[in-house]
């Protein structure tokens, strides 16, 4: 005879979905110290006894929040190896960046809080949902880098069982998964009026860079020197440079919501009193942190000097990126601060937001009258190039605090160069 089942069993059933999503969007907007279990229960009106009916703790609810927002996502997502192989290469990578970049936002829910837990990393976050989202994405990147090898074998003739085949594949699939990582991001942060021009360069150019690795391999990179040596350590007496790194510190930690103005101020050493001196309140600070970082870090970064109109651009941006992308290894601390105020979905978006995003546009704005300036093909495609050399560098920036092993500055820039270059071929030759 079939069990009977109580109603106590059916309601306990009836209630997992609900927390799970519910769950999955709290976490998207408060990150994972900010979702808490009196959150849950009150966004669910379930008590609870109906929590703990299913899930042990928080920490195993958020990931199996995560892998439940993966799997509703994959239901209607196209796999690659089902892409038309018929079709010419750039129009299939096309296609498929249309599709999960330009995706329905609440089917990324899982996407947001992934990235999320790459940045909140302290003692309070648990491991779980952390460990759940590395193995969704080492499989995005195993079928990533099984279409590679197949794409690379049937194009270009490479053996995907030879040595060179896994290697070149291995690059392309986390390059792909940067620029899909980065072109997320930059949804998020907006305007999305050049996102379609910009996914049309990326296709082109992951393309491009596919076909150099295949016949060309990887050229040595330029190296360059920092344009100016690191800024000295602050003062320890100064008590708005302490607060401000103090509040950088923490918030790496442990997100927004966690940083708290108690908390601040203890790694700080400083009583509150000091912080209301300096700064208005708790985003008032995170905003100052975001600037003071970014400034240091500019700083060191070579200047956007206009290039030489000898069309030796690439070798100036290669010399430069080997510069800057190297230093995001150094987690500086603007970007993790403003990739977490990004990536919460918030209805009242913490001010500090806004901070980063003038620090966004201020970069974007360099990088835009670089392009401009680098060639005549760059003419009517400076903005879609700007927004593509910036959604790597997020990529990139993620790729390396998720992915094992993680990627080498050098040969990025290098692969990030030709992209581009390959990028504006067209332009050139129209």
């Amino acid at each position: 005879m079939p069990t009977q089942r109580s109603r106590a069993n059916d309601r306990g059933e009836g209630s997992r979905l609900p927390l799970l999503e519910a769950t999955l969007r709290l976490a998207g907007e408060r990150g994972y110290v900010g979702t808490t279990m009196a959150r849950i229960t009150q966004a669910t009106g379930l008590p609870a006894s109906s929590v703990y009916w299913h899930f042990g703790s928080k920490d195993q609810l958020i990931a199996e929040a995560v892998a439940h927002g993966f799997e509703v996502w994959r239901e209607h997502a196209t796999p690659w190896a089902t892409m038309d192989a018929s079709l010419p290469r750039p129009a299939r990578l096309r296609a498929q960046l249309d599709t999960i970049v330009l995706g329905t936002d609440e089917r990324l829910d899982y996407w947001r809080m992934g990235l999320l837990l790459a940045l909140e990393t302290g003692p309070a976050v648990g491991a779980a949902p952390r460990e759940r989202f590395l193995g969704i994405r080492r499989v995005a990147l195993e079928r990533l880098e099984e279409w590679w090898a197949a794409a690379l074998e049937a194009d270009e003739g490479l053996a995907a069982g030879s040595e060179a085949g896994r290697q070149h594949a291995a690059r392309l699939a986390r390059l792909t998964l940067a620029a899909l990582d980065g072109m997320f991001v930059a949804r998020l942060a907006g305007p999305t009026e050049d996102v379609a021009e910009t996914l049309m360069l990326l296709a082109t150019g992951l393309d491009a860079v596919a076909h150099q690795l295949a016949t060309g391999g990887v050229p040595a990179p330029v190296p360059t020197a920092r344009r100016t040596p690191p800024a000295p350590a602050p003062d320890s007496r100064d008590s708005r440079l302490r607060l401000l790194r103090a509040a950088g510190e923490v918030a790496a930690q442990s997100g927004y919501e966690g940083a708290s103005i108690a908390r601040i101020c203890q790694q700080a050493g400083l009583p509150a009193s000091s912080l209301y001196w300096h700064f208005t309140d708790k985003d008032d600070l995170l905003g100052a942190v975001v600037e003071h970082s970014y400034a240091e870090w500019y700083a060191e970064q070579p200047a956007w000097d206009p290039p030489a109109s000898d069309g030796s651009w690439p070798d100036d941006l290669r010399s430069h990126l080997s510069v800057s992308l190297g230093s995001l290894v150094e987690q500086p601390i603007f970007l993790r601060l403003g990739y977490l105020l990004l990536l919460l979905r918030r209805e009242d978006p913490p001010a500090a937001r806004a901070r980063f995003m003038e620090v966004r546009q201020h970069a974007r704005h360099a990088t835009n009258e670089w392009f401009a300036s680098a060639s005549p093909a760059f003419a009517d495609i400076a903005a879609p190039a700007s927004i593509a050399l910036m959604a790597l560098s997020d990529g990139l920036f993620f790729s390396n605090q998720l992915d094992t092993p993680t990627w080498d500055p050098a040969v990025y820039g290098d692969l990030v160069t030709r992209l581009l270059e390959a990028a504006v071929t067209p332009a050139r030759q129209a």
